[in-house]
């Protein structure tokens, strides 16, 4: 792309020149690393939506996966990226931000810009259609009458499905089996089987199951009820001041210029916009929620926040499911 030329002013005082027109964002491909492996929940995310940001951005976003590490291995990829807006991440929070906490990972929140947060997937609490667990309360009394012994599955040892399952258990006073898996999809097998009796879960990993009469929903972890499930009420509703799911988003490396970070937003939240993505997106259960740069970043420094305070009251990794 020409970058203008050199315009040479004569005056009175000598030759001044002029500074060179400055090309428009971006000149070139945009790389977008998705810090898990393909055919995942953050990597469906990602490509269903980049189609839909390259009508409202020029030029090309390719998808690199980058998995490892439970995302460790791809966000230390992009925080030390060239911050020249070409290297961008998908995040998915807690499950990335949280490997901070845990140990020496390479990378904090504050290694990051935030550009926008494109999804949140609500987190529930699920049991099989014919459970005789009806309510929350029925999970929670079932845990009280026997503690350790009511077998909840979640996606692995601090998964946000096991943090959120903590908050529960910290709110209610009680404790579950913890039985952790590896990814959403084990522990919903585990229980059409009969074997748990409940699952903590991302809302788009059952409900395909819950349309179908197999799976039922006792609770949802969001603010407020949902429109993909409006019949799930929520955890505050049933007397629990407890909140989770996963929310996904862009940021790039520390230092990238901020016309770009407005550039790329900007697309985001006209994509988020577009009836044709939000029906592909309803289809899967998968929950569009735009935040611009300011608000996800107040939203990424609250969530490590409330890491912080889990780990120093609950260090996840410390607690092995009973066997």
């Amino acid at each position: 792309m020409a970058i203008g030329r050199r315009a040479l002013a004569l005056g009175a005082a000598g030759i001044a020149l002029a500074r060179p027109a400055l090309a428009a964002y971006p000149e070139r491909v945009i790389n977008l690393i998705v810090p898990f492996a393909p055919g995942g929940g953050t990597d469906l995310s990602a490509r269903m939506i980049v189609p839909y940001i390259e009508r409202h951005l020029p030029g090309r976003v390719v998808v690199l996966n980058r998995p490892g590490a439970g995302g460790q291995i791809g966000a230390n990829e992009i925080a030390r990226a060239r911050p020249d807006g070409y290297t961008i991440g998908f995040m998915n929070v807690p499950n990335t931000m949280m490997k901070p906490h845990e140990r020496d990972a390479g990378f904090t929140v504050d290694s990051f810009e935030p550009i926008a947060n494109l999804v949140f997937d609500p987190a529930v609490l699920a049991v099989r259609a014919d459970s005789p667990i009806r309510t929350l309360a029925d999970a929670v009394n079932a845990a009280r009458a026997q503690p350790d012994r009511v077998t909840v599955g979640s996606a692995g040892i601090g998964s946000n499905t096991h943090l959120d399952l903590i908050q529960l258990e910290t709110a209610a006073g009680v404790r579950f089996d913890h039985i952790p898996y590896d990814g959403g999809a084990a522990p919903r097998t585990a229980l059409l089987g009969g074997q748990l009796q409940l699952i903590a879960s991302a809302l788009g990993d059952v409900y395909r199951f819950m349309q179908d009469g197999s799976i039922r929903a006792l609770g949802i972890l969001s603010d407020e009820r949902v429109s993909l499930a409006p019949e799930i009420p929520t955890y505050k509703e049933q007397g629990y001041d407890v909140t989770g799911g996963a929310s996904r988003g862009l940021v790039g490396p520390l230092g990238m210029p901020r016309e770009a970070i407005e550039a790329i937003a900007a697309a985001c939240e006209k994509s988020l916009r577009d009836p044709e993505l939000a029906a592909a997106a309803a289809n899967i259960a998968l929950a569009l929620q735009y935040m611009g740069p300011e608000e996800y970043g107040r939203y990424l420094q609250a969530s490590n926040a409330e890491l912080a305070r889990i780990w120093r009251s609950t260090p996840w990794i410390a607690r092995e499911p009973r066997r």
